[in-house]
């Protein structure tokens, strides 16, 4: 879902995860760069997907249309349902357009991804809040459910003294004044508090409307939660980093800010989230002059317009959602998805926690749970036999090094021109080589195999092939590991068995070409929904 845009703003979690970036490997496959690639290059119009079930006769009514409301949506119509999305601003999108600039998310990308949430049937009311023409309550009696998906839209103000001085503001009503009404007016010094996905945005943002730019943060660098290569950008551009300061007082004359005072900090015990708290330096205050100040300091959801008669069901006293991050609520027919439960995330946690609300949804529509999706192992196949083939990948891909994203030069750089310009076909080909194709499972026939060595003296990893005494099996039988032989300790000098690690294969084939008996097969593992 979502493939172009998650191929340029995602937050990239599955990189963390890939065994090509695992100690000795090498780096993540570009798994980012390369969705979007996919998408760059394919069909230039909307893919549409046909619904698999037919008409429920069921309504849905969702609250914002943003990522997690347009996935849960989508999620919904090919379910069968009728789905509403109701958007109270003038174009569906919410912070791909309100939040994110357009040098890093083009405009006509957002676009064609509604278009293909809008392909399966899913109705988008723009211009209608929720909360004023329309009540939740109403909404509720209308449809036979509603997803809340109204995102985070109440920012955190700092409680500072100065906070009511002109020329301070938050980031979320300043990149939505940029990128929404064109805004172009900003203080010749700005100066970003923060240190996350909003504070780059915010301060590249007004880099390109010509101020001179500092980010502050209370952490320090290796702390910030922003994109891989999004700092170098930014101090690429000009501007810069003050790391381990924390705002104390705003400073000001004739009521408009002139500036903020910080305390410098160091780091402190870790959170519950794993980073360290910082902790003030005694006698250690610095004033940093600045024009136009722009807090970057998080957001909350904005539950205000849910009114009296379900407030107090549904909302608790801190103004958070009483059902916490579950998808359901005190109100049988009202969920809720994304951000609005969760708190700020990123844009692929919102997408995974509105299409499980989705399929809640669903189960409460129906009355019954679908079958979750399954691992699914397909046929055996060999290269040998007539008609085979094997996976096309060689160990040489496996030293390929990963291949940077290609940027414009600064001096090119607009806030409507695309920062990272693409892979080139041929680029993006090649970075997708590298993936290690993990799906694929070699295995060994025990009953065929001669033990002749022919896999073991081709083998193009060490450990990808190896000799055991036993498997190691968990209580449901299934296998977890094994043990090596030992010369001494096991039962045998010689090995009497092989076995193929996934996790040390790379895929290449070399040990299935080359079986004298072909004892060695092929299986490709897939995900069935």
């Amino acid at each position: 879902m979502f493939p172009a845009v998650l191929g340029r703003v995602c937050s990239r979690p599955c990189e963390s995860a890939c065994r090509h970036g695992w100690e000795g490997n090498g780096e993540a496959v570009a798994i980012c760069f390369s969705k979007r690639s996919a998408a760059d290059f394919g069909s230039s119009g909307p893919v549409v997907l046909p619904s698999a079930r037919s008409a429920s006769g069921k309504t849905v009514a969702v609250v914002g249309a943003g990522v997690a409301g347009l996935a849960a949506g989508r999620d919904l119509a090919l379910a069968g349902h009728r789905v509403t999305v109701f958007e109270k601003h003038q174009r569906p999108g919410g912070m791909l357009n309100q939040g994110i600039p357009a040098f890093r998310l083009p405009r006509a990308i957002i676009e064609r991804e509604i278009e293909q949430v809008v392909a399966t049937g899913v109705e988008i009311r723009c211009g209608t809040e929720i909360g004023g023409s329309i009540a939740l309550a109403d909404l509720s009696a209308q449809f036979n459910a509603v997803v809340m998906a109204a995102g985070t839209m109440r920012p955190n103000v700092l409680d500072l003294p100065g906070m009511a001085l002109q020329g301070i503001e938050h980031g979320l009503s300043f990149l939505l004044q940029v990128n929404e009404f064109g805004r172009c007016d900003i203080g010749a010094r700005v100066v970003v508090i923060g240190g996350g996905y909003t504070a780059m945005d915010c301060a590249r943002t007004s880099l390109r409307l010509g101020a001179r730019v500092g980010v502050v943060y209370r952490r320090g660098r290796q702390d910030m939660v922003v994109l891989p290569g999004e700092m170098e950008e930014l101090l690429e551009e000009g501007g810069h980093l003050e790391t381990n300061c924390s705002p104390i007082e705003f400073l000001g004359a004739g009521g408009k800010v002139l500036g903020a005072r910080f305390v410098r900090t160091r780091q402190g015990a870790a959170g519950r989230d794993g980073r360290h708290m910082p902790v003030a330096v005694p006698d250690s205050s610095l004033d940093i002059g600045a024009d136009t100040i722009i807090l970057a300091t998080g957001q909350f959801p904005q539950t205000s317009w849910i009114e009296a008669s379900l407030r107090q069901e549904l909302v608790a006293d801190d103004g958070w959602l009483s059902c916490g991050t579950a998808q359901e609520t005190a109100q049988p027919n009202i969920f809720s998805a994304g951000d609005f439960a969760l708190g700020a995330t990123t844009l692929i946690q919102a997408i995974g926690h509105a299409r499980e609300c989705a399929r809640r949804v669903d189960a409460w529509l129906t009355g019954r749970v679908r079958s979750p999706a399954a691992a699914r192992v397909g046929r055996i196949f060999q290269s040998k036999v007539p008609g085979g083939h094997g996976t096309g990948r060689t160990p040489q891909m496996n030293v390929i090094p990963i291949h940077p994203m290609p940027t414009l030069p600064v001096i090119e750089r607009t806030l409507i021109a695309e920062v990272e310009t693409g892979f080139r076909p041929t680029t993006a080909g090649e970075e997708a080589s590298r993936c290690y194709l993990c799906h694929y499972k070699f295995e060994i026939i025990d009953e065929k195999c001669v033990l002749c060595d022919e896999c073991l003296n081709v083998k193009p990893v060490e450990g990808c092939i190896v000799e055991i005494a036993a498997l190691a099996r968990d209580d449901a039988g299934r296998i977890t590991g094994y043990t090596r032989i030992e010369q001494g300790k096991t039962d045998s000098l010689y090995y009497n068995r092989l076995w193929i690690d996934q996790n040390e294969c790379i895929r290449c084939g070399r040990c299935e070409a080359v079986c004298p008996v072909n004892a060695i097969t092929i299986q490709k593992v897939s995900l069935a929904s």
